[in-house]
């Protein structure tokens, strides 16, 4: 009987050893299965922004599921980005379909493009947006929005959802007609 107890002793101080010489194990990395919807969204994120002076302008927004009879931009991802430095506009504008068609260009502009913007950014009240994070799991790229909108006076507007275009129809066509012409006029320059 004591050889028991002590066997038993002795296997409990070894395991304790062994243990406590491994130290805390790391947790596990956080796993999001498929389709998990992760709502981090800032519900006291300002709703107005005071500022009207742009310095950075990122919009992502998906019209895949959009059909041709609702608008031209049916079954294509937008990327349109401009930045304000040193008084001028350098900007890009990107789209692609899901197979092969799909263009990116650069240009530039001079600071009434980002008076331009601004003008749309209020008209879609885009800063209702602001504050709005909604992640899905597992889906592809080609979904959803992405809006960074960054004003001098560091106040900003961010909002991104990878499942649902928060945009409204007309304010997608309003931001892709505005690069798509600057981007244009920029071309027929010698």
């Amino acid at each position: 009987m004591k050889r028991m107890l002590r066997f038993s002793f002795s296997l409990l101080l070894s395991a304790s050893l062994m243990l406590a010489g491994c130290g805390k194990a790391a947790p596990l990395p956080e796993y999001e299965e498929d389709g998990g919807v992760k709502d981090s969204s800032n519900y006291d994120a300002p709703k107005t922004i005071s500022s009207t002076e742009i310095t950075a302008f990122h919009c992502d927004f998906s019209a895949i599921d959009i059909t041709e009879e609702d608008s031209p931009l049916s079954g294509y991802v937008y990327q349109l980005n401009a930045k304000l430095e040193n008084g001028s506009v350098k900007g890009s504008y990107h789209f692609h379909d899901y197979y092969d068609a799909q263009e990116d260009k650069a240009f530039e502009a001079d600071a009434s493009f980002m008076a331009a913007l601004q003008r749309l950014v209020t008209e879609y009240d885009l800063a209702q947006h602001n504050g709005h994070s909604v992640s899905v799991a597992g889906l592809p790229d080609s979904f959803g929005a992405n809006l960074q909108i960054s004003y001098a006076s560091g106040e900003s507007i961010c909002a991104d959802d990878n499942q649902d275009c928060f945009l409204s129809l007309p304010a997608m066509e309003a931001l892709e007609a505005l690069f798509r012409a600057q981007m244009e006029s920029a071309a027929k320059l010698p």
